[in-house]
């Protein structure tokens, strides 16, 4: 299901649509409140690493992923998933931490290219 051609490069915006029983204005709008309210994750995470707060770190992650998901874009809460992982096996966090980054803003630039608010 597509609303006139509505697609979001790195989104599956039709399987995300059906999810949301076809409410693309709805729809458009959690797109728009994600990217608002998750621009500034990887930031919190590494400031609650910084401060030893993992806990903090693994959830902001942990949120990430599942509103990732749940708006459509599947490789961002890959990236986030592999993240979630590297904090809790405290491997090579930072590695995963860069590549969850540069999917995030990959991702929230294409909302804000698409849907200007």
């Amino acid at each position: 299901m597509t609303y006139d051609g509505f697609s979001i490069e790195g989104i599956d915006t039709e399987g995300a649509l059906k999810r949301f029983g076809g409410k693309a204005e709805r729809y458009k709008a959690l797109l728009l409140k994600f990217a608002d309210k998750q621009a500034g994750t990887v930031i919190s995470v590494r400031a609650a690493l910084s401060s030893g707060d993992l806990p903090t770190a693994e959830r902001e992650v942990h949120s990430l992923k599942g509103a990732a998901a749940s708006l459509g874009a599947i490789a961002l809460a890959e990236s986030a998933a592999e993240a979630e992982n590297a904090l809790k096996e405290a491997s090579d966090w930072e590695t995963s931490l860069q590549k969850l980054e540069s999917s995030l803003v990959t991702v929230i630039a294409a909302i804000r290219a698409k849907l200007p608010s």
